[in-house]
């Protein structure tokens, strides 16, 4: 199995991994960083996937708490899950950006997501 790099990412698969990031550096910025560790620390796809599951069903609950949060869409999380089928330190590259994200100023945040679809 060949490693994956972040840098030879498509268009698509870049946009997906920052976006599953994006919506995980909610929990970081509010320093429950279970779902980072655990995503950063999955030692199967069925744990990645488990911990999908519980990050993207909590996520929606604090939506319906009416937190103003960004929520990964399932092309998203397919992709992902494609890209860990085939290297799943690819889990640890989403877990770093999700920190980063979390303090980074959310207009900051914006520009570099126009960057990746301005690519397409």
């Amino acid at each position: 199995m060949q490693p994956i790099y972040y840098s030879n990412l498509s268009t698509d698969e870049t946009l997906a991994v920052r976006n599953v990031a994006r919506g995980l550096s909610y929990f970081a910025r509010e320093r429950a960083y279970g779902y980072v560790d655990r995503i950063a620390n999955a030692f199967s796809i069925t744990t990645l996937r488990q911990v999908l599951t519980e990050f993207l069903r909590d996520l929606k609950s604090e939506q319906d708490r009416g937190a103003k949060i960004f929520i990964p869409s399932a092309k998203d999380i397919e992709t992902l899950l494609k890209l860990a089928e085939r290297d799943l330190s690819i889990a640890k590259v989403v877990a770093s950006l999700a920190l980063a994200y979390s303090w980074t100023p959310r207009k900051e945040q914006e520009i570099s997501e126009e960057r990746v679809e301005g690519d397409r």
